[in-house]
């Protein structure tokens, strides 16, 4: 097998997309490599099958292909779940209940047991699927539209020379050119005209989101929020809905959260299960939905168990669990046993409420908890009189062993026909299958499918490799990118640290200079201070103007010896404080850097989960891409075995059989030809 190269990803980790689907889910390549047909031979191949089986009396409805719904979303279910049995529900819909033996020739919806063996990562049990299939069930009766949101284009039908309405013709071709220039060359005003929500009459520009749904009204983000979350709540609004059309799934996914989601998912299929059928805690402070159970529990097998709380719920009475041993009394088949052991000649024991058979001639029964009653009446059975009714019980034994005898024989006689047909039946059975399988057009009929099977097997594993490994790519250049976004923040942050730190130092250096400078004018004042007042009491010299030292100047002086010895601790102190709020800044920053890291780290992380994710979407979508290309194969299958077993019989007069249908090798490993996922 050809191993093909991933598909490289973009700048922001994600592979490019075609037409809105991953692209290991191309038809394209399905059709090519497993069905060995082009995609344009894929619809003339289907066509000529149901020709043949038409033909051929084999009624059968057009199943959905690959090709047909190669141009719908990968995530939407595009095949409905049809079912041989229905139940109907309160608001007259209806529920499947068993799709996986369906023997319609629609397709059915893929179950939630088929093999799903390439797990590379576990899937959320929660999935828009179930409100897809949902929606499948329920569309037939609520798929009618007021009004189409594109009016569609008009067809114009080439006219003939020679036609009367050659008039009209040319204006409808006019018409249909000014339309096309219209189209081309929008007008201002459209563009800056406002549009208004449907539910809130807010108006909104083009350039906003609106989201469209398929009835042609605009909503809201709000208020379509908004009506999701009531129809979660309310089941005469689920599904959610405008003008009798439901909201498709991806506008849904869009809209809510990841809690809303799960919310909004657990009422879907609370609501998709039929109302006789759902079942509830029991216990007064819990009350959750529990879902219907895909296996049974073989010890407790009529009981239901809460996912909250563990309780254990009585899946018929809807109750607290019985106890081992004691019958659950809202069980009507077991009702039903009592009612065919009486209509059988059995009676209730008046005291314990057990069937007793009558084993002996006489009217006089005894059960086991030693009460005694008759067996014609039911009355207590009296030692001294017999029956207080004084019934006769020899006439009614005897009517009743002639009506026994009767039906006994009838019994037989069908019983003996029945057999004889089955015979027979068996018997040409046996000779048409072995007619069939040493039919040589059979075998390579099967030889065919089977090689189909087994490429089919190779695309799957080749798919979800690719995928796997795209996956890896696009998580590993994430976690790239993301490590490099943290080391450019992390220099950043250690760049704007140095450069504060060296500000710092420069203003404590310049606040020094200042300090000293101050230091020296108040020493060169205080020696001016001092040389003038030490002339007090001397006689100054003839040359030198008379000065008088006055009190003022020696308090002066004082006040200035003051400064002068407090000098050092003020400087220190204004250090301090500079260093003080030089430390609180640098702190500052280092916590806003911290935070923006945070706030980054956090960030990537988002990143990242949305990106897995996004992941076990495909995942999904793959596998269930796959179910429906299972199906589909099957079901084509099952028809061209019908036409072959006519062809056989119209051919060869004899009967012919349907081979068994091909068992898919669940279960085993699928990579043993060496494909593995790229690590990450």
């Amino acid at each position: 097998m050809s191993v093909q190269k991933p598909p490289a990803v973009d700048a922001h980790g994600h592979a490019p997309l075609v037409d809105g689907t991953p692209p290991e889910l191309v038809e394209a390549d399905f059709l090519s490599e497993v069905l060995q047909v082009q995609a344009d031979d894929a619809e003339s191949f289907l066509d000529d099958l149901l020709d043949k089986a038409a033909r051929l009396g084999i009624s059968l409805s057009r199943p959905s292909t690959a090709l047909s719904t190669a141009d719908k979303p990968t995530g939407y279910n595009t095949s409905g779940a049809d079912s041989s049995v229905t139940l109907d529900t309160s608001h007259a819909r209806t529920t499947s209940t068993g799709s996986q033996r369906s023997v319609s020739t629609t397709l059915t919806a893929p179950s939630s047991t088929d093999g799903n063996i390439l797990r590379h990562k576990t899937s959320r049990s929660l999935t828009f699927a179930q409100y897809e299939k949902y929606l499948s069930q329920i569309n037939p009766n609520l798929n009618q539209p007021k009004f189409l949101a594109d009016a569609p284009p008009e067809r114009y039908t080439p006219v003939s020379l020679f036609s009367v309405s050659t008039e009209k013709s040319y204006l409808g071709i006019r018409n249909g050119l000014s339309k096309m220039r219209r189209r081309r060359k929008p007008s201002s005003f459209s563009e800056a005209m406002t549009i208004c929500c449907s539910a809130c009459r807010e108006d909104f520009k083009r350039d906003q989101s609106l989201e469209k749904l398929p009835c042609g009204h605009r909503y809201c983000t709000k208020c379509l929020r908004i009506m999701i979350i009531q129809s979660a709540t309310d089941e005469s609004k689920m599904p959610p809905r405008c003008c009798t059309q439901s909201i498709p799934g991806q506008v849904v996914k869009s809209i809510l959260t990841r809690e809303e989601q799960s919310v909004f998912l657990k009422a879907v299929l609370q609501f998709s299960t039929p109302w006789e059928a759902r079942v509830f805690c029991c216990n007064p402070a819990c009350g959750e939905f529990i879902p219907p159970r895909n296996k049974i529990d073989p010890k407790y097998p009529s009981q239901a168990t809460c996912r909250k709380c563990r309780t254990r719920v009585c899946v018929m009475c809807k109750r607290s669990a019985h106890p081992l041993g004691q019958d659950c009394p809202d069980d009507w088949e077991l009702d039903a046993v009592l009612k065919m052991g009486e209509r059988s000649g059995w009676r209730r024991c008046y005291k314990c409420r057990t069937l007793v058979e009558l084993t002996q001639g006489c009217t006089h029964m005894t059960c086991r908890c030693r009460a005694q009653f008759c067996y014609i009446c039911g009355a207590v059975w009296e030692p001294a009189v017999g029956c207080p009714n004084f019934c006769n019980g020899e006439a009614e034994m005897e009517r009743r062993r002639q009506e026994e005898q009767e039906r006994m024989t009838a019994l037989e006689a069908e019983e003996a026909v029945k057999q004889e047909a089955a015979a027979k039946d068996r018997a040409e059975r046996l000779e048409a299958e072995k007619r069939t399988k040493e039919s040589p057009e059979f075998q390579a009929l099967r030889a065919d499918q089977k090689q189909e099977m087994t490429r089919f097997q190779m695309f799957e594993r080749k798919s979800k490799w690719l995928m796997w490994t795209r996956h890896a790519q696009q998580k590993l250049a994430l976690v790239e990118k993301h490590s490099a976004m943290v080391d450019k923040m992390s220099e950043r942050h250690a760049k704007t640290s140095a450069n504060l730190e060296d500000r710092q130092v420069v203003a404590e250096m310049e606040l020094r200079s200042t300090l000293e400078q101050s230091e020296r004018n108040v020493r060169i004042r205080l020696k001016y201070m001092e040389a003038y007042c030490d002339g007090l009491g001397q006689k100054p010299n003839a040359s030198m103007p008379s000065r008088v030292v006055t009190e003022r100047d020696l308090r002066e002086l004082g006040q200035q010896y003051n400064v002068e010895k407090n000098m050092k601790q003020l400087h220190q102190a204004k250090i301090n404080v500079m260093r003080d709020r030089q430390a609180k800044a640098l702190e500052e920053l280092l916590e806003r850097q911290e935070k923006e890291m945070d706030r980054l780290v956090e960030k990537n992380n988002k990143e990242i989960e949305n990106l897995e994710s996004d992941f076990v979407d495909e995942e999904d979508i793959l596998t269930m891409t796959f179910n429906r290309r299972r199906s589909t194969i099957e079901k084509r299958w099952e028809l061209s075995m019908k036409i072959l077993r006519k062809e056989m019989e119209s051919e060869k007069g004899g009967r012919f059989s349907v081979l068994e249908p091909l068992e898919w090798p669940y279960g085993k490993d699928l990579l043993d030809d060496g494909l593995s996922p790229v690590e990450e």
